[in-house]
Order: structure tokens, then C-alpha cells, then sequence
């Protein structure tokens, strides 16, 4: 995660050689018909240059077309392109081009176009497959679905604006040592996925960058779907002091409102047996603002993981608060969905 931290807070500059951008179509959702045919690796020589080129004639650069309409070519990352008749086009924003691929009706490699983003002709990639491999560098070891996480930055604009402000950044992502962001400037925080696991940091969030989930069960989460519920696995935990970041949503009356809470030092899980992880959820909470934590119920534990130095799981619970009024003591149901992560000092 220092990777991460060091990574965010690094300016891309926008140009071939060092952008790293991810261009995204107006509807992100929607499927792309790239044949299976045209995914792999390919040699290509850009030609045909024309005033206002990003590259001169004669640059070379390797691109990948991978499953689901994802590209890689030099050092940008490319997603949800638009298909009409034989072309497949990817917009990028920050370059101000397009980039058209040809032929998506044959499934065989024509051309790759460079376009302006008013559909003028800036110069054309060609060449030929040289493998079959869709592997990606750029995007890491476990390189993400990129219209799930294009829907969840789009969900979680939309749930917490206040946090993740869409009209604080267009439509684009930056990529760089293989984590997929976003970085929201009026409010300083961050969303970050590394190897299918999602990210946030600043503004609430504090200055470290806190784990949220899969990046599946992230976007169950935010869309309402069911989350894929552990098995009851029993793995020992090393023992030693750790620091805890809880961190995720309260939920009443169908308000949801982030909750974050940390403990310096407090000892790790005994193991990951249900039982004993419910009690440390009521442990850690016991000291928390306006929680309490003899009226949860209902729990479910989710993504559990445990490495040498860290633990991390999902715990989603019911729970009830009294308050005193002049009319007497009122009790509101409360839903907690919070991800729990110890780190070993």
C-alpha cells in the first residue's frame, strides 16, 4: 500500500511518452463487440503523421487488445470504446485523440487510427500480431474488469457526492504502478484498485490509504447486490500489536453515512473463526461515538484475508440506537457495513 500512497500523489504529464490515461466512452455500461480474434500483442510502426500528431512517423509501440474491449498501447490504458460499422474507438480525453481500430466486422487487424477529437485524420498505427498473449503490464499482476470499475466509480460519485464530486474530474482515469484512481481534488480523497481490490485515502479517510473490499463485492455493495458470503475457514493469526482502520457505511431511515474509526495499537484477531471475529467487531467498537456494540446482531463476515502483517475482513451487521427525547426514548434500527484492517506494527 505504500506503492499506492507514493503512487496517487504523483502528476501524470499529458503526453505519450508519460500519460497514463484511461479514456472513457459517454455510456460506460454498455458491452463491446471485440472479437476474440483480434485479442493479443502487436508490433506496430505509426505512419501518415499529420499536423498536430502526438508521434512522428517511424515511433514504434507494442499494443495489447485484451477481453472486453481494454487496450494497452506505449504507456496508455484504454477502455469502453464505442463500435460503429468496422471500427472499435477509444476517446482520450486528456490527449485530446481518438485511437480507431480496424477491422472489429473481420475480426482481423487492419489499422489503428489516430484521430482528433473532432474526427480529423492525425496519422495511422500498423503492423502485425505478434502473440496471442492479452497480458497487460501496466494494469499489475491481477488486472482489473475495467467496465466493473468504471461502473464503481460512477456508483460511488453518484452515492457520495460529497466525497467523490463527479464534476471535479472528467472522464478519465489515471494508472500508474499497476493501481486503476481517481483523484478528487475539491475534497482530496481517492479511489484506487490493485489487483481486484479497491482503495481510499484522503479527506476522511486519513492520510493512509484504507481497503474497502473486492472489487466485485465493492460494486455488489454499492449497486445492492447480494456479497458472496465466506465459508467458516479457521486460520490462526499471527500474534502482535496492531494498528485498526475501520472503515465503510451506517445506514438508517435510508440514509447511508461513511464511518471511519482507528485504533493505534490493539492486539489481532485470536483466528478467523465467525464467532471470535464477531466479538472483535464488538471490541474494536466498544469505544466508538454513538455505537453500541450489545445491540449487534445479524452478522455476516465476508472477505476475510490474513497475511504475516495484516488481517482484513468485511463485517455487515444490524444494530440499534435510543435516544432520549422530551416525548420519552425513540429507537432507530441501524444497518453497519465496515471493513476491518489490522496491520502488524
Amino acid at each position: 500500500m505504500t506503492i499506492f500512497r507514493n503512487a496517487v500523489r504523483r502528476v501524470l504529464a499529458p503526453c505519450v511518452a508519460g500519460a497514463l490515461i484511461l479514456g472513457s466512452s459517454a455510456v460506460l455500461a454498455q458491452s463491446t463487440s471485440i472479437p476474440a480474434s483480434l485479442e493479443g500483442t502487436y508490433s506496430l510502426t505509426f505512419g501518415s503523421a499529420q499536423a498536430g500528431a502526438p508521434l512522428t512517423d517511424g515511433t514504434t509501440v507494442d499494443m495489447v487488445i485484451a477481453a472486453g474491449g481494454t487496450v494497452c498501447i506505449a504507456d496508455l490504458v484504454l477502455s469502453s470504446p464505442t463500435v460503429s460499422g468496422a471500427e472499435a474507438t477509444w476517446s482520450i480525453p486528456a490527449l485530446g485523440v481518438k485511437l480507431a481500430v480496424s477491422d472489429v466486422t473481420s475480426g482481423s487487424f487492419n489499422e489503428a487510427n489516430v484521430m482528433s477529437t473532432s474526427d480529423v485524420f492525425l496519422g495511422q498505427f500498423t503492423g502485425s500480431k505478434t502473440s496471442n498473449s492479452t497480458r497487460c503490464g501496466l494494469l499489475g499482476g491481477t488486472p482489473p474488469n475495467m467496465n466493473q470499475v468504471s461502473q464503481l466509480m460512477t456508483k460511488a460519485e453518484e452515492l457520495y457526492a460529497d466525497l467523490f464530486p463527479s464534476t471535479s474530474v472528467n472522464a478519465a482515469f489515471s494508472i500508474l504502478d499497476g493501481f486503476v484512481y481517481r483523484y478528487y481534488p475539491s475534497t482530496t480523497t481517492y479511489i484506487g484498485i490493485k489487483d481486484n481490490t479497491v482503495y481510499v485515502m484522503g479527506g476522511e479517510f486519513g492520510d493512509a490509504p484504507v481497503t474497502i473490499g473486492t472489487l466485485a463485492n465493492t460494486l455488489a455493495e454499492l449497486t445492492g447486490q447480494p456479497v458472496d458470503p465466506i465459508e467458516e475457514p479457521v486460520v490462526e493469526v499471527p500474534d502482535g500489536d496492531y494498528s485498526l482502520t475501520i472503515a465503510g457505511t451506517v445506514s438508517s431511515s435510508g440514509v447511508s453515512t461513511p464511518f471511519t474509526f482507528k485504533i493505534d495499537s490493539i492486539p489481532a484477531p485470536g483466528n478467523t473463526e465467525l464467532d471470535s471475529l464477531e466479538d472483535d467487531v464488538r471490541k474494536a467498537l466498544d469505544d466508538a461515538e454513538g455505537v453500541d456494540s450489545s445491540t449487534f446482531s445479524s452478522f455476516q463476515i465476508s472477505e476475510v484475508s490474513v497475511a504475516d502483517s495484516r488481517v482484513f475482513y468485511r463485517a455487515q451487521f444490524s444494530a440499534t440506537t435510543t435516544t432520549q427525547t422530551v416525548i420519552g426514548p425513540i429507537t432507530t434500527n441501524v444497518a453497519y457495513n465496515l471493513t476491518f484492517e489490522y496491520l502488524k506494527k
